[in-house]
């Protein structure tokens, strides 16, 4: 007969393998649900786990949350009455509901999670443990400085040779530079001419960069410092990531957004998937100019979620999309496009430039249309809006003529080849369904 001596009780656990119990419906007491296969219970009371929870790990360190271990707390009825929480530091009749980090749903206090004290994130028994590949088991503290190490090391490798540099004072600046993804050397530059593109990351350039002198190849000096390796949180693998140049319009695993520049791609040969850089280092929290919470992730491919809601920014439905969402309100925004909508744009129409607004607080709220297209505009939705001359646009107007660098792509086969803006490309690709065997660019001094 296995006995187990688990934390949460004070009762010794014996193990019952029976598939169907007799005595009827039970319910594990570490994450609730209802226990239909092997379990460990106690012979004296109603106390059961099932066999996950009851092996789970008392510390892990989990891709969620990388900068303190996660515990497992669990409640128990036989404590003193009315305990101090270790996740919030009050009584549990004072203790508010706490949503799941990961499912985004309601954590039982009556039950066990995995928390961190200091930055009161908390997550299901069950969500923490649905993939073995998340998380490590922490069994002593030289097993986390081991980790810990293993993750620092793993960055260490520079993508880039220094061929010049100055000091300001203390500092050192790397004015010339040798990177992997480009033949020439790149220079540091704050000359910053109007729509500059960063073939890094494929966002507008707006402070010092590095760029070549040669052709119009341009970095943000923080994506050509991107580390060379890179853990990626909440993907299955969790071994660190390599950074690449594809050379080619890739699909980027987590936003599923058709990419180009740089990809961290999993080293995995069953997996190989590729990453744009915003995703390689996403936010699973953060502020939002237009509303007044702060917004939590809910990833398509985790919550599997469906609904009803509408984008706030967009007016679309958030069905099938990774969003960011104040629960309380239910303000949900896009992830893949509306959520890092740039703050100004250019139009080649108006001398100003184009600033994202999120509330209609004039005379546009009573007539809601586009300066550009001519055609309405969904009230309550954002939109770019310029002071001085009273021009109202829509997103997709205002950042209808952005183009990614290089311009434009050719994709197709050896017959046929089309010519497309870069942010026309996904419903270019979407509408040609799996005809295309290569993606190349025109001008290789742009790759």
């Amino acid at each position: 007969m296995e006995v187990l001596r688990h934390f949460s009780h004070v009762h010794p656990l014996v193990f019952n393998d029976e598939r169907n119990h007799e005595s009827g419906e039970v319910f594990c007491c570490a994450c609730g649900e209802l226990v239909s296969g092997p379990r460990f219970s106690c012979m004296e009371c109603e106390f059961h786990l099932d066999k996950n929870c009851a092996e789970a790990p008392v510390e892990m360190d989990h891709p969620f949350h990388r900068k303190h271990n996660l515990k497992l707390t669990a409640s128990s009825p036989y404590v003193e009455v009315n305990p101090i929480c270790g996740f919030c530091n009050k009584k549990y009749n004072e203790c508010k509901t706490q949503d799941c980090t990961i499912c985004h749903e309601e954590v039982n206090m009556a039950c066990g999670s995995y928390y961190c004290s200091e930055c009161k994130f908390i997550i299901h028994v069950n969500c923490a443990l649905q993939e073995a590949g998340w998380y490590y088991k922490i069994d002593s503290k030289d097993d986390f400085d081991k980790l810990n190490a293993m993750l620092e090391a793993s960055t260490l490798d520079p993508n880039f040779l220094v061929t010049k540099m100055i000091k300001d004072g203390e500092n050192v600046i790397n004015t010339e530079i040798k990177h992997f993804s480009h033949h020439h050397n790149l220079v540091l530059s704050d000359e910053v001419k109007d729509r500059m593109y960063c073939d890094g990351c494929s966002q507008i350039i707006l402070t010092p960069f590095y760029g070549c002198l040669e052709c119009g190849f341009s970095l943000h000096r923080s994506c050509a410092e991107l580390p060379k390796k890179k853990q990626v949180l909440g993907h299955i693998h969790q071994h660190p990531f390599n950074l690449i140049f594809p050379n080619c319009i890739f699909k980027c695993a987590f936003c599923l957004i058709c990419c180009t520049g740089f990809a961290y791609v999993c080293k995995d040969h069953s997996c190989s998937d590729h990453y744009c850089v915003r995703c390689a280092d996403i936010l699973w929290y953060r502020e939002s100019r237009g509303h007044e919470h702060l917004l939590a992730l809910h990833p398509r491919h985790i919550t599997n979620w469906q609904n009803d809601y509408f984008c706030n920014a967009c007016g679309g439905s958030t069905d099938g999309f990774s969003v960011y969402r104040c629960k309380a309100c239910n303000f949900n925004v896009h992830y893949e496009v509306c959520s890092q909508l740039p703050e100004i744009v250019w139009d080649k129409a108006d001398e100003h430039c184009l600033v994202l607004t999120y509330t209609e607080d004039n005379d546009h709220s009573e007539h809601p249309y586009c300066d550009i297209c001519e055609r309405g505009r969904t009230p309550h939705t954002w939109f770019y809006h310029c002071a001085n001359c009273g021009t109202a646009v829509h997103i997709p107007c205002a950042l209808g003529d952005q183009t990614m660098p290089s311009s434009t792509h050719s994709i197709g086969d050896a017959e046929s080849k089309y010519t497309i803006h870069w942010r026309c490309s996904t419903i270019f690709i979407r509408a040609l369904k799996g005809r295309i065997k290569e993606v190349v660019d025109d001008d290789d001094d742009h790759i």
